[in-house]
């Protein structure tokens, strides 16, 4: 019961045949597989939806936080007292209160 090594080789091209080769059913095995693909993932896009829509998943916890004050009074004092006094300044010369030199003459 000796098999020779042509008639393996025989048996291997045989089994694996250039000309077997259909363009044809390989893009129709692709298509499918990317159909199955895509159907999975919209059902389990649809999967997701569903549960946190009924928040089962992606839950955020309220935790109570004690309010921080968040500006410096001293400094907000000051920057405010900076626009008061210009804003003053900008009233006294729209109205004329100071009368400036004209430096022409």
């Amino acid at each position: 019961m000796k098999i020779s090594l042509p008639e393996i080789q025989n048996k291997i091209k045989s089994a694996i045949s250039f000309r077997a080769i259909n363009p044809h059913n390989h893009w129709r095995n692709l298509l499918y597989v990317f159909f199955a693909i895509i159907i999975l993932l919209v059902v389990f896009s649809l999967y997701l939806l569903y549960e946190i829509k009924n928040q089962q998943m992606f839950q955020t916890e309220v935790k109570p936080t004690e309010t921080s004050v968040l500006i410096n009074d001293k400094l907000f004092k000051k920057v405010n007292d900076s626009f008061a006094g210009k804003l003053i300044k900008e009233k006294e010369i729209e109205n004329g209160i100071h009368q400036y030199k004209d430096p022409s003459i």
